[in-house]
């Protein structure tokens, strides 16, 4: 996809999709829009290892987090969050970040590790952690299946606004 608005957009169905099938879990209107975050930045996700909307977003993140731990003064979870946050600069486009297994593990594994050392918010992350890995789904899908097939079948522009076959 070239740009993230297909994403955005394919992430707004996924997240359509995943809330319809676990609308007896959405107890509020809050609820649902905290899921839709984490569709969102799941849809952007797989892009942060190229410049882009979700790398511009990932490290706003980034930034707030390395504060809040500054002020904090733990300086270890610090120098963990350094090292992950230079992994998307280290990495080619389309390399690590565009696999299904990865997009689905670290979400799986942030929750593992949060719910261990904060056990009272597992079940909430446990949510977040399926939109998110849903919304990631949606932008591999689009990535590896959609366009492609777009291009098969000739209903895709090229560069010069004409149908591509």
């Amino acid at each position: 996809m070239p740009n993230y608005r297909g994403h955005v957009a394919g992430g707004c169905i996924a997240f359509c999709i995943a809330l319809a099938a676990l609308n007896s879990y959405c107890t509020s209107g809050f609820l649902a829009v905290e899921w839709f975050m984490c569709t969102f930045a799941g849809a952007l996700f797989p892009d942060i290892d190229t410049k882009s909307r979700g790398q511009k977003y990932f490290y706003g993140v980034i930034l707030c987090l390395f504060i809040a731990l500054i002020i904090k003064e733990r300086l270890d979870l610090l120098a963990v969050l350094a090292i992950c946050a230079l992994a998307p600069l280290l990495s080619k486009h389309r390399g690590i970040f565009h696999h299904f297994w990865f997009v689905t593990l670290v979400p799986i594994g942030v929750w593992f590790l949060v719910g261990r050392f904060m056990p009272h918010l597992s079940d909430q992350l446990f949510f977040d952690m399926i939109f998110f890995i849903v919304g990631a789904f949606s932008h591999l899908w689009l990535d590896f299946y959609f366009v492609p097939t777009m291009r098969y079948l000739g209903l895709s522009k090229d560069k010069r606004g004409k149908f591509a076959r």
